[in-house]
């Protein structure tokens, strides 16, 4: 905005020296027409100036509020493939085998206590023995485990909503940008690791706007922003759920 007001500024004070100048050499009959004509150039080029500085900020509105509900998409996405990697022990890049597993599966609600228990092996070990008081002898800690209800994944992640039947579709402004999804397995210590990515283009959700800041956007390396053409969660060549978002836009660890 200061930069320009300084060049309307500039703008001002040149027009004003022609008109001046053209009041001293110009005959008077026309001296009316041809500072109106530059008064109207200088608006139009004004408005030319302003535009051309408020279009980016223009921009950057937009695009923000179209990648925080590209973010949004990812967090769910997130969300069921975890569920769904706890049942299933690895992930999906089908969208209606996920909407199935949403509508159909359930959670296991676990009670875990800690309590102590006599170690008989090692009391045998010891000749010890624990007298009916519960005194003498040794004891160790375990972990109890109990089922105490079920509820299903659509209630726990989703509630009313019906967002799920989208998860792999971006909807905003008119626009719609899909996210491809893939699974798949790494080799970690011979041992087959599930992992996933989801990736959508930038320049999809941003395919209604000027391509010369659609093209900046793609090559954007900043701490605040989304780097790089595409905004992504996970990863197919390491153990990873993060997204390649900055927390402003929410969680991506």
């Amino acid at each position: 905005m200061i930069t320009f007001i300084i060049i309307v500024v500039v703008l001002v004070l040149a027009i004003f020296g022609l008109v001046k100048f053209i009041d001293k050499k110009v005959n008077s009959k026309l001296k009316p027409v041809i500072s109106i004509a530059l008064w109207l150039i200088s608006a139009v080029f004004a408005y030319l100036i302003y535009q051309s500085i408020q279009a980016p900020i223009e921009f950057d509105k937009l695009k923000e509020k179209r990648f925080q509900a590209a973010v949004n998409k990812m967090i769910d996405i997130k969300a069921v493939q975890l569920a769904y990697k706890s049942i299933n022990g690895k992930y999906t890049d089908n969208l209606d085998t996920l909407i199935t597993f949403i509508e159909n599966e359930k959670f296991v609600i676990l009670e875990r206590k800690d309590t102590s228990v006599i170690d008989t092996d090692k009391n045998k070990a010891f000749g010890l023995s624990v007298g009916a008081d519960g005194v003498g002898g040794y004891f160790k800690d375990v972990v109890k485990v109990r089922e105490i209800g079920k509820v299903s994944i659509k209630d726990s992640l989703f509630k009313d909503s019906d967002r799920y039947k989208r998860l792999n579709l971006v909807r905003v402004d008119g626009i719609e940008a899909k996210i491809e999804l893939k699974s798949g397995f790494i080799d970690r210590n011979d041992t087959k690791v599930p992992v996933f990515e989801a990736k959508l283009n930038k320049a999809d959700l941003l395919k209604d706007q000027d391509q010369s800041l659609v093209k900046r956007e793609k090559n954007v390396v900043s701490v605040d922003g989304i780097n790089g053409e595409f905004i992504m969660l996970g990863s197919l060549e390491e153990v990873s759920m993060s997204g390649n978002w900055p927390k402003k836009y929410g969680n991506n660890e």
